[in-house]
């Protein structure tokens, strides 16, 4: 009996394990973990490695002391998170490699399992498939699976911001506002420019607030925005300390400003600074690479050089004179910053530190395009069907991205974007679109297809033409 039962059990058992998102964070956790213990990858380097720094001097000689901390430029929470680390590091039970690379399997593993099919389903009332789980894992495990080795804040400030929309989907008790107040103070610290989500976080923690209770809204909306600013502040009091006492700023966010940089004191203001150089440089990484000279590979952009140049003292010196450019040029700064968004979407290494420049990104990127191409199918076709409260969910993701677009374009500053865009691809796909029900469609969606592909690959060969030391072809 047991022999005859046996076949149909196993299905059975598979279809309720599948079921579960512990058993999807599991897979995801082994894939990513399996993965980053034995790549290639094994220091920190450049941005992570002065991270990393920074929690060293938080914790020396087995003392913590927050006021070693000695940057101006970066908030202190970030760093505050690996101090753990730095002490067991320093035991000699495990290694710091062991532990960071432990860390980012768990991050990747409870982004792409847990936290962002949880989010779809709570902001869409639309259950995730287990096809759709394990799409989603697979497709962010090869277009982005190496930031993972590295103590960097672009996949842990994304994180905050998802846990706290999550949050203020729910219903609003005192700890879940208050956890969203600490979780956006917390993202803020960690990646400034969030700052600019900050406002479209309290609209939607307001209209969640009051569509929650019977009460009037006023009310409810006061209640939040009081518990909220309370977590938010409270999480900003390590930074307000340290701004205080090591630099003389009376202020609880981030300063900003490297203050050994002479040229970023002088200036006073990093994203200003930013935007000018977005105009010579149009998309830029970071190489560890055996292919290539220096470190800083910058693709570069004649037209906005040239565009710059024509300003009469070759610089933006305000926001005021960059409006009056974009006022005075508006179809050049239009191309320019179109440019520099599919540069942030065109996803050619799946590592923050390129191992080699000057190597096929080919599949890489037909994947990614085919992604995007499904992605704007499903927001064309179905975007109709957003309420209010959907698109003020996605406003606090797409604002950091879009105000990221003036600057020298990382495809990490597009990662909230290009992460919703793979979710509607992976989740939003209606199940009645089937081959058969597209048959009167096949042809035009082949077509258009064909042509997004090609345009994306244009795009692409255009800004990898002008790499700075050469050339760079799709398929070398």
């Amino acid at each position: 009996m047991f022999f005859v039962a046996y076949p149909f059990a196993m299905p059975a058992l598979l279809t309720r394990l599948t079921a579960r998102s512990w058993f999807w964070f599991g897979v995801a956790f082994l894939l990513f973990g399996v993965h980053v213990f034995t790549s290639r990858f094994h220091a920190q380097v450049y941005d992570a490695n002065g991270y990393w720094e920074l929690a060293q001097k938080l914790y020396q000689n087995g003392n913590f002391s927050l006021l070693n901390f000695d940057s101006g430029l970066r908030g202190c929470l970030f760093p505050l998170l690996y101090v753990p680390v730095v002490a067991l590091g320093q035991t000699g039970i495990f290694s710091e490699e062991t532990l960071i690379k432990l860390l980012g399997a768990l991050l990747a593993a409870g982004l792409t399992a847990r936290l962002v099919p949880a989010l779809w389903q709570r902001v869409t009332g639309q259950l995730v498939g287990t096809g759709r789980r394990a799409l989603f894992i697979g497709v962010v495990f090869l277009l982005w699976r190496d930031y993972f080795n590295y103590t960097l804040t672009d996949f842990p400030a994304l994180a905050g911001l998802g846990g706290a929309l999550y949050l203020l989907h729910g219903r609003p008790t005192l700890v879940r506002l208050f956890l969203v107040g600490m979780l956006a103070a917390f993202v803020v610290n960690i990646r400034p420019i969030y700052l600019v989500a900050l406002p479209f976080l309290a609209l939607l923690g307001s209209v969640a607030a009051s569509r929650a209770t019977a009460g009037p809204w006023y009310g409810a909306t006061g209640r939040f925005l009081l518990i909220f600013t309370a977590g938010f502040l409270l999480t900003c009091v390590p930074q307000w300390v340290i701004n205080y006492q090591n630099f003389g700023v009376n202020r609880p966010l981030v300063i900003g400003i490297d203050f050994q940089d002479p040229n970023m004191v002088e200036v006073g203001d990093l994203y200003l600074q930013q935007i000018n150089a977005g105009f010579s440089m149009q998309k830029y990484e970071t190489g560890i690479a055996v292919d290539y000279p220096i470190p800083q590979v910058r693709y570069q952009d004649p037209a906005g050089t040239q565009l710059l140049q024509q300003n009469f003292n070759q610089r933006i010196d305000s926001y005021g004179e960059y409006l009056q450019v974009v006022a005075q040029h508006p179809a050049d700064m239009v191309a320019l910053n179109g440019r520099h968004l599919f540069n942030g979407l065109d996803v050619l290494y799946p590592t923050p530190y390129l191992y080699r420049v000057y190597t096929s990104t080919a599949a890489l990127a037909w994947v990614n395009y085919t992604l995007l191409f499904v992605a704007g199918t499903v927001l064309l076709l179905r975007g109709q069907r957003l309420t209010r409260l959907m698109l003020l969910t996605i406003l606090p993701l797409l604002i950091p991205a879009l105000t990221a677009i003036p600057l020298p374009m990382e495809c990490r500053y597009m990662l909230p974007l290009h992460l919703m865009l793979l979710a509607g691809a992976c989740f939003g796909w209606p199940t009645n679109w089937t081959w058969r029900y597209l048959a009167g469609r096949r042809l035009t969606i082949g077509l258009t297809y064909g042509a997004f592909i090609t345009v994306c690959f244009m795009l692409s060969a255009n800004t990898q033409a002008l790499l700075a030391a050469a050339p760079k072809l799709i398929m070398p």
